[in-house]
């Protein structure tokens, strides 16, 4: 996290709208987290972007997805079968998407 000034501390609490759009049609799993939020959080565990970032409860892939596209080294453990195929189908969907509304081929896309 951030510090916005030497005035203000730092936030203990993100701003994030549940996902929605284009990541639940990539991801539709019950406790999908948004792109914009996870890659905040990725960030803040590695801030100097050295060490590996665990997910051992990987669902969707989101997690790992956030960390792919920040260029963050990651490994996901999931042990449902469903949610694995999930996974290795959406993470590459999931890091591809641009924050400005842009993916990597020029299509429209809103994280």
């Amino acid at each position: 996290m951030r510090r916005i000034s030497d005035d203000e501390p730092f936030k203990d609490l993100i701003v994030s709208s549940p996902a929605r759009g284009v990541e639940r049609e990539i991801a539709p799993h019950s406790s999908l987290k948004p792109q914009q939020f996870l890659r905040q959080i990725v960030r803040a565990a590695l801030p100097l972007g050295h060490g590996l970032i665990l997910d051992p409860f990987m669902g969707s892939g989101s997690t790992i997805a956030a960390a792919s596209a920040c260029g963050l080294s990651s490994i996901g453990l999931e042990t449902n079968e469903e949610y694995f195929a999930l996974a290795t189908k959406a993470i590459p969907k999931l890091a591809e998407l641009e924050p400005s509304g842009v993916n990597g081929n020029g299509s429209k896309i809103r994280l």
